[in-house]
C-alpha cells in the first residue's frame, strides 16, 4: 500500500498542480487579451500565473516551491509526450492501413 501512495503522490499530485496552474494561466492570458495587451505580455502573464500558482500549491502542501514547479511541469511534459506518442502511433497505423488498401486495389502486375 505504501508504494501505491508514493506513486500517487509522485505522479498524480504534481499533475493536479499543473492542471490548476494551466487553468489560472489561461485565465490570466484571457484577462490580458481583454485589456488589449500584445501577445508577448499575454504569454508572459500566463507563464507567471502558472508558475506562481504551482509554487503556491507546493507551499500549501509543505513542498519546496521550486521542486513543486519542476515536478508539475515534468508531469505535464510526460502527459504531452504520451499523447503525442499515441497520436504518432495512430498516424502510423493509418498509413499502414492506406498502404494495405492501396496494395489490394492496385492492378495486378503484368506477367508475360
Amino acid at each position: 500500500m505504501t508504494s501505491q501512495v508514493r506513486r500517487f503522490t509522485d505522479y498524480f499530485v504534481p499533475l493536479l498542480m499543473a492542471v490548476g496552474g494551466l487553468i489560472v494561466g489561461r485565465v490570466a492570458f484571457g484577462y490580458a487579451a481583454q485589456q488589449g495587451a500584445n501577445l508577448y505580455w499575454q504569454a508572459g502573464l500566463a507563464v507567471l500565473a502558472y508558475t506562481l500558482t504551482v509554487a503556491l500549491l507546493g507551499r500549501v502542501g509543505n513542498d519546496d516551491p521550486y521542486e513543486a514547479v519542476a515536478d508539475a511541469t515534468r508531469a505535464l511534459a510526460y502527459v504531452i509526450q504520451a499523447a503525442l506518442a499515441g497520436a504518432l502511433e495512430l498516424l502510423c497505423l493509418a498509413v499502414q492501413l492506406l498502404a494495405f488498401i492501396g496494395g489490394h486495389l492496385a492492378p495486378a502486375p503484368a506477367t508475360t
